[in-house]
């Protein structure tokens, strides 16, 4: 554990993979550092488990650090809204030279091949994407190019680059992939040994109800929400 601080035990494991199981199909945390794809590599991480159940992927590499946890976090949503499960993954990058450029991805391999109905979901703070089929929902979101902005002029683990950009155009910061099967987050021109850090977030139901936005409303969730239950910081 080398970018994130933790006030709670963890332990080393081997069984541990960048992979969010859903009844969709797998979604995949991938990271893309030049021609380098961190998930689909034989690059072995680093793995620990922590003491709530999540798991932290620890990639080395003599360009840069990378680490991703991924975890079932606490969600608070109103009272009449319900979901089965959430899960997020939170990378964090140090480059360990100046101008690195990395794409943070995650999507979707979908076990169903008819039926299986995706589109935008966005809204205030959030860019996502909701998958239906036959009764279940799931929402895949991620904080908008508007907050990423933000958080760069605030200095809160996001990169410099983001502090000048142009408030009237930050729409194309996060990009919807592959027919609106993901999200993918570009960071280019990192400074040597600045943290970022991106996170994606998944929670899906059962419903009949067709404007039923439980899942939605649970994606929007900020990284400390995210880590919170895990003891990280």
């Amino acid at each position: 554990m080398k970018l994130f601080k933790s006030s709670h035990n963890y332990f080393p494991t081997h069984k541990s993979s960048p992979i969010i199981d859903t009844p969709f199909g797998n979604i995949l945390m991938e990271l893309h550092v030049g021609d380098y794809n961190f998930a689909n590599t034989n690059t072995k991480p680093e793995c620990l488990r922590l003491s709530k159940g999540g798991t932290l992927l620890s990639y080395c590499h003599n360009k840069f650090i990378a680490e991703l946890v991924i975890c079932e976090p606490a969600y608070n949503i109103p009272n009449h809204m319900a979901v089965d499960k959430v899960y997020a993954g939170v990378w964090r990058i140090k480059p360990l030279i100046n101008n690195l450029k990395c794409i943070f991805e995650t999507k979707l391999t979908p076990k169903y091949t008819n039926g299986l109905v995706s589109g935008p979901n966005s809204g205030e703070g959030l860019d996502a994407i909701t998958f239906e089929y036959e009764e279940i929902r799931m929402t895949l979101g991620t904080e908008d190019g508007l907050t990423l902005i933000n958080r760069s002029k605030k200095k809160d683990l996001m990169a410099n680059q983001f502090s000048s950009f142009n408030h009237e155009f930050p729409d194309g910061i996060i990009e919807y992939i592959d027919g609106y099967t993901g999200l993918s987050v570009s960071l280019d021109e990192l400074d040597k040994n600045e943290i970022s850090q991106i996170h994606f977030v998944v929670a899906w139901n059962n419903t009949i109800d067709e404007n039923d936005v439980s899942t939605w409303f649970t994606v929007d969730m900020s990284g400390d929400e995210i880590l919170f239950k895990e003891g990280l910081k």
